[in-house]
């Protein structure tokens, strides 16, 4: 017996044995694109085109562009960076088109470095374009350098410093900017910043830190709301020109913290902008006046006014803003924005009277005007709430409504439910009905009623007929 189990062991070490010689530890295994795809990694060294053919690109290092080389990104083609960085010493030519976008992305910290993608002061001619970008910045920054070209783009950033650190010479227009960082756009010197829409997610402080001498045009910025003093627009310093933009939705729409250099803000231009939400000065100098005449705060009644600027006037340490005279109109014309994910109305049918066993559908009117809508869930409750089920609605081109059916129920039967909707991204959610604080979630609710038995309809019917004949006999009896 003691033979056996010795022969036995010595054939699972050395079955075992045969098995870790076959591995090769020195081998890094890559994410897996269903067996396609490309690694890259180290520098590139000469004109390279990445191609739609041999996408997606993973990143297994670092990518350096050498100066004087053309890396070219064709349509429709998918760049994961996963662990590493992109440096562009030459010239990034990635350029995609409307219904073809390039896809530059990644959820992962980056194992070294701080900038996810970087253009260096050699780079030249460099060009994102009709890109979805969606980038993790660990702490640190998503693009930053040189003096690129980012047109007509949707970015999302999470995790980073700032999404964009646009220096002289840049060119940001056009853009969909979703934050979910402390920062979306920080400038610094004359880059230019134009027409694009920058909404703030979960976790997001700032849409653009002003320092330098930008050009800041017709964006559209909203959804900000940090409690630390910083606003949709934090000014660092500089002499910048801001105008016609319009701040919607945020509790603080410009802020001049602290830490502000109000050297040059006498040379600044912040004019025929709509501000709605609050100016706050946290800078200690009560002899800077800081200029905010011509611009439209949504209303013209001063005593507001006074009310949303806090400066020279709530604490005589601080600076002071003039605001007079002001606009009596907007500047622009306001975007007619809602929450970015939106529920407008939601249909039940039957909308009162639910029978046993039968089903009730649920359509809703689903919009994001920032990004696509990433999904809706409907979410039932036969027990009060104990116990929930998740039905996904899905959307029907025909009626443009998301919609769901809900399975038929028993007699007496309290269901409760509510529509939950999130952006491509997960930043932003809606609900339906609106929940308010969520202290007290709110549900819609219908009992499924009671059927009429045979017996029960015979009943009646006897009665109806005994009724009738009653009537009948009595006036014939007051007719003769």
């Amino acid at each position: 017996m003691l033979k056996k189990a010795f022969l036995g062991v010595l054939f699972a070490v050395l079955a075992l044995g045969s098995i870790i010689v076959e591995i090769d530890f020195n081998i890094a295994k890559a994410v897996n694109y269903s067996g396609s795809g490309t690694s890259v990694g180290g520098l590139i060294s000469q004109d390279t085109t990445w191609t739609l053919e041999n996408s997606p690109y993973l990143f297994v290092d670092d990518v350096t562009v050498a100066p004087g080389v053309t890396l070219t990104i064709e349509p429709e083609v998918t760049v994961d960076l996963d662990f590493w960085n992109l440096k562009v010493d030459g010239t990034l030519y990635a350029v995609g088109n409307e219904t073809h976008r390039i896809k530059l992305q990644t959820r992962e910290r980056p194992l070294s470095g701080n900038v996810r993608i970087y253009f260096s002061e050699s780079s030249v001619g460099c060009i994102i374009e009709y890109a979805e970008i969606d980038l993790y910045g660990g702490g640190g920054y998503g693009i930053r350098g040189g003096c690129p070209t980012i047109s007509n783009n949707v970015m999302r950033f999470s995790g980073c410093d700032a999404g964009i650190v646009a220096i002289e010479g840049s060119m940001i227009s056009n853009n969909i900017i979703v934050v979910n960082s402390y920062r979306g756009i920080v400038t610094d010197g004359s880059a230019s910043i134009l027409y694009n829409i920058i909404a703030g997610g979960s976790y997001s402080d700032v849409g653009i830190g002003v320092g330098g001498d930008p050009i800041i045009i017709g964006n559209l910025i909203t959804n900000f709301h940090s409690d630390l003093g910083r606003a949709a627009i934090t000014f660092y310093g500089g002499k910048p020109y801001i105008g016609n933009n319009t701040i919607l939705k945020s509790f603080r729409a410009i802020s001049f913290p602290s830490f502000f250099d109000p050297s040059e803000i006498d040379q600044a231009r912040i004019i025929f902008n709509n501000i709605y939400g609050n100016v706050e000065v946290g800078k200690s100098d009560p002899r800077i006046t800081i200029n905010l005449t011509y611009n439209w705060w949504g209303t013209t009644n001063t005593s507001l006014l006074d009310n949303r600027i806090w400066d020279q006037k709530d604490d005589r340490s601080l600076c002071l803003i003039t605001y007079t005279p002001f606009l009596t109109h907007p500047a622009v014309a306001p975007a007619n924005l809602t929450y970015p994910i939106h529920i407008s109305s939601l249909i039940q049918e039957p909308e009162i009277e639910v029978e046993p066993y039968q089903e009730v559908a649920a359509r809703a009117n689903v919009t994001d005007q920032i990004v696509e809508v990433g999904g809706v869930l409907l979410q039932y409750s036969l027990d009060g709430g104990s116990t929930w089920h998740n039905l996904d609605m899905i959307y029907n081109k025909t009626s443009e409504l998301y919609e769901a059916v809900v399975p038929g129920q028993p007699e007496n039967t309290v269901v409760e439910y509510l529509v939950i909707a999130w952006d491509k991204f997960n930043d932003h959610y809606a609900y339906w009905p609106d929940q308010g604080d969520f202290l007290q979630p709110v549900y819609y609710v219908y009992t499924v009623i009671p059927e009429f038995s045979f017996i029960a309809i015979l009943l009646m019917l006897l009665v109806f007929s005994t009724l009738v004949i009653l009537a009948k006999k009595r006036f014939e009896k007051v007719k003769i």
